[in-house]
């Protein structure tokens, strides 16, 4: 030992092994940190769809954070909500999970999800206390992809609404010179039995009218034929004639939520087809209902 230098001791004895040592762990640790931080990106990055622009004319309180949903499953996120460059409306960045890309084609609709409360539906009561969200239905199936959409004002009429008819039926167009208490969900009825519902309503292009778009539920399409008439049964109406005052009501339905009303004459014509347009009366002629057709499944 005396021949050996005490400073090579000290550099080459068991405290410059453990140093070596800890020098070691302090640089695993960071690698395995990196490296999990790396695997869990991947998973992340794996689990992402496709990002879709959706244009509403206002944004309804959304935000960054909420949900994208259809069937009830959260199936996207709302990244970002930004006014147009144009200042016409808001622009949402919605990503998409891997399972729901297929949303990211062309004819699928979204539409803000809001608090309504009304006499013929209760819907959204939940985004009262909790945040609003977008839902989503999808296009046609075999669609083209697509990215950028256009947000509806409205939730398409029938979905998810569980409006009588709302699958299948025959749709129809009704003009008449004003709406009434007429809204969406209100009923169409043929002697005061629910046939169908009320699907829209709008301004006519050259907002001369109104057009009313119907829909028969399909154990009813036979009532309709190309000579039945349309009538508006919204509220509670009073004519005075020689007999005295007569007093005019539907259906209490029809009297609270608004309401329209069909008749079809004793020799009725043909059936019609979807899309077929018809004339909506302000009221009820009298001789309307006191027609008595025979319209039994399967007469021509």
């Amino acid at each position: 030992m005396s021949g050996v230098p005490r400073a090579e001791i000290v550099q080459g004895g068991p405290a410059a092994r453990a140093g070596g040592h800890a020098v070691s762990v302090l640089w695993f640790v960071p690698v395995l940190a990196v490296g999990l931080v790396g695997v869990l990106f991947f998973q992340a990055y794996a689990q992402r769809g496709p990002l879709v622009s959706i244009a509403f004319s206002n944004g309804e309180g959304l935000r960054a954070g909420d949900p994208l949903m259809f069937r009830g499953v959260q199936v996207g996120k709302v990244r970002d909500v930004a006014l147009a460059p144009d200042l016409s409306g808001v622009r949402a960045q919605v990503e998409l999970k891997r399972d729901a890309a297929g949303l990211a084609v062309e004819g699928t609709r979204f539409w803000v999800v809001r608090p309504e409360l009304s006499l013929t539906r209760v819907s959204g009561l939940e985004t009262l206390l909790g945040p609003r969200y977008i839902e989503a239905e999808p296009g046609p199936a075999g669609s083209p992809a697509a990215r950028s959409f256009q947000g509806l004002q409205t939730p398409p009429r029938g979905a998810g609404r569980g409006l009588p008819g709302a699958e299948g039926g025959l749709q129809l167009t009704l003009s008449g010179t004003r709406l009434g208490s007429v809204t969406p969900g209100s009923p169409v009825v043929y002697r005061e039995v629910r046939v169908g519902s009320v699907l829209a309503a709008d301004l006519s292009a050259d907002a001369r009218t109104v057009d009313v778009q119907v829909r028969i539920d399909p154990a009813y399409v036979h009532l309709v034929r190309d000579n039945s008439r349309f009538w508006n049964v919204s509220g509670i109406g009073l004519d005075l004639g020689l007999g005295g005052l007569k007093l005019r009501a539907g259906s209490l339905e029809s009297v609270l939520a608004g309401g329209i009303a069909f008749a079809t004459p004793t020799r009725p014509g043909a059936q019609v087809e979807a899309g077929h347009r018809f004339e909506l009366a302000e009221s009820a002629d009298d001789s309307w209902l006191k027609w008595t057709p025979d319209l039994s499944p399967g007469t021509p």
